[in-house]
């Protein structure tokens, strides 16, 4: 009998040998959610309850067609191929019913769309049935066993006659197995055995081979091998070259890896500068939030930490918006803008910062919503849609922000230029803007402008010494007097006595001005020639601070929306974009900084409006 054994293969005492302990209790079998197979002997669930979550088992359920239900012949069809009895043993063939997907055939089930998308749910084709179950499925055949590979040397060891060994020879066997290679076995007769054969296997590893005396014949008899339980012995005749071959193999295989790993890195480098580039030519506030200039130009804000921080204080409540869809589509308030809910429903083409960020162009810039779409990546409805839902929303929120201040705080930061009237509390000023020619000869006629021979809208604007707007009327008819607007739009409701109000020589409204608050205006000349000195420096002296309402106002119109005329198409929100428009400019730089003068250019066509 040959044995080989390698020097380096584990012992039987080793720890790579041992067995790894298991903690001896039985492992809790998952627990099952969600509907079963109504199928007899199946038992897969929508869900399965691994560790006390839920998980879902993907196994599709399909409920008992319709048709089924209807028809007791197609519905008694069914029962008998999944084993059941309608009515019977508590099971009732109904619409909660469900039958898995491991019970019809894969050409029965519609599992792609007819554009090529893969549906969420699959669907049953008509006609199909719960054919396959575990009771008609054909069982597999058992491989037959390989031949084993009798050898020559086999054969002839059968003809040899086996010699008794006795017990002294067995324990020299088992020595023999336990000294080491340089020691010698000794056979029955007393002579001695030469020592046990190094051989080198073709894994590389050192066998020692024992021949037993109960085998041999002779001394110069060939050791036999058995071949068909030998797993470490193997020809090495021509396994050289083989392996020389095979090696020669693998480096061209890894030379060829290599050169389409070069070719792969090669174009994910181009793919890598394509995006890069792409990403830079994206219309974002991300892609010139480096550029001061650049961000004031689209946005209006100064910069961009601004941007984020006005965006950071609407985001909470701009989540639950809804956009607005015509006339009654906003009314009521839904179940999802409540705090804590979240609106269901896809999610929208555009975030939330974008939405801002597009209705800020589109109010700043003035770009047309066909622009806006396809800057953006949506359709003009859309544009729409988020440009009416935000300014509604801004309008609402963004004077929140800017509160009217008290009379200390106003005297507190009064300018240097104010030094002449200190108790000036608000400057206010009309503008109008252009608006499409409305069809109603009605509305044609409340819109007309004298002053600037065209369909106006006009509002009252009011603002702080320091230039800060504070109050925005609605939009009137380019026909209404100043007068009017100005005692309608309840603008001295937070007046306190001892202020002063400045305006135009337009504003005669010492007769609706609160007790204890004054009026500053320049004189008039009435019917005389000319005004007297004192008069002039008088109007000189209002015209060099009064002119600061001019510029807030000129800030307001720097808003290109409202460039130019107006369509009918806004007008429903015209007041809206005028209000967001006039209170955005407060974010700015303040207009009267410190000892700020007047511009020289800036007084003398306040000084020609005037005259």
């Amino acid at each position: 009998i040959i044995i080989i054994m390698a020097e380096n293969d584990p012992t039987p005492g080793s720890s790579s040998s041992q067995p790894i302990c298991a903690s001896g209790k039985k492992k809790k079998k998952p627990r099952k959610r969600g509907k079963e197979c109504a199928a007899f002997g199946c038992s897969n669930t929508n869900y399965v309850l691994i560790g006390g979550k839920e998980v879902p088992s993907n196994i599709t359920m399909f409920s008992i067609p319709t048709k089924v239900l209807k028809d007791p012949k197609l519905r008694n069809r069914w029962c008998t191929l999944i084993k059941r009895q309608h009515n019977r043993d508590g099971f009732t063939m109904d619409e909660n019913r469900v039958i898995c997907e491991e019970h019809f055939q894969e050409s029965d089930v519609i599992r792609k769309s007819p554009h090529g998308f893969t549906l969420q749910r699959p669907k049953l084709k008509k006609g199909a049935e719960p054919v396959l179950h575990y009771w008609n499925k054909p069982k597999t055949k058992r491989a037959s066993p390989k031949k084993r590979c009798f050898t020559q040397t086999t054969q002839a060891r059968k003809k040899t006659k086996p010699s008794t060994v006795d017990s002294t020879n067995t324990s020299t066997v088992a020595a023999e197995l336990r000294t080491e290679p340089d020691t010698q076995t000794c056979d029955a007769t007393g002579e001695s055995t030469p020592p046990p054969k190094q051989t080198t296997s073709s894994y590389g590893q050192t066998c020692r081979t024992f021949v037993s005396v109960a085998t041999q014949t002779s001394v110069h008899e060939t050791p036999i091998h058995i071949v068909d339980h030998d797993y470490t012995y193997k020809n090495n005749s021509d396994s050289i070259e083989s392996y020389k071959e095979y090696i020669s193999t693998l480096e061209a295989r890894l030379q060829s890896c290599i050169t389409e790993n070069r070719k792969l890195k090669n174009t994910v480098q181009e793919l890598t500068d394509e995006v890069t580039e792409f990403r830079s030519r994206i219309f974002s506030i991300f892609t010139f939030k480096d550029d001061d200039k650049t961000v004031r130009f689209y946005t209006g804000m100064p910069n961009f930490s601004s941007f984020m921080a006005l965006f950071e204080y609407l985001e909470p409540k701009a989540r639950n918006l809804e956009h607005w869809r015509g006339a009654g589509s906003g009314t009521g308030n839904k179940s999802y803008q409540q705090p804590g809910k979240g609106k269901p429903g896809p999610s929208r083409k555009c975030t939330l910062i974008e939405e801002f960020f597009m209705v800020l162009v589109r109010i700043k810039v003035g770009l047309f919503n066909k622009d806006l779409a396809f800057r953006f990546g949506v359709s003009e409805s859309s544009v729409s849609r988020i440009v009416t839902t935000w300014i509604n929303f801004l309008s609402y929120e963004i004077p929140l922000l800017f509160p009217t201040p008290s009379q200390s705080r106003v005297r507190h930061y009064m300018p240097p230029q104010f030094h002449k009237y200190p108790t000036t509390r608000i400057i206010l000023d009309c503008t109008e803007i252009f608006v499409e020619v409305p069809s109603a000869m009605k509305a044609q006629s409340e819109t007309w402008s004298n002053y600037k021979h065209h369909n106006t809208l006009k509002s009252l604007v009011g603002i702080t010494p320091n230039g800060q707007v504070t109050f925005v009327s609605e939009f009137w008819g380019g026909r209404a007097a100043d007068k009017k607007i100005t005692l309608d739009s309840n603008v001295f409701a937070f007046l306190d006595p001892g202020d002063n109000v400045m305006a135009d020589r337009g504003f005669e409204l010492q007769d609706i001005l609160p007790p204890g608050v004054d009026l500053n205006i320049p004189p008039f000349k009435g019917s005389r020639d000319a005004l007297t000195a004192e008069e002039v420096q008088e109007t000189m002296d209002i015209a060099e601070v009064r002119i600061h309402v001019e510029r807030a106002i000129g800030r307001i119109k720097n808003y290109h929306i409202l460039d130019g005329v107006m369509p009918l198409s806004l007008a429903p929100v015209a007041e809206q974009i005028f209000r967001v428009c006039a209170y955005m400019t407060n974010f700015q730089t303040p207009l009267v900084q410190g000892k700020e003068h007047v511009p020289p250019d800036l007084l003398e066509i306040q000084e020609v409006h005037e005259i």
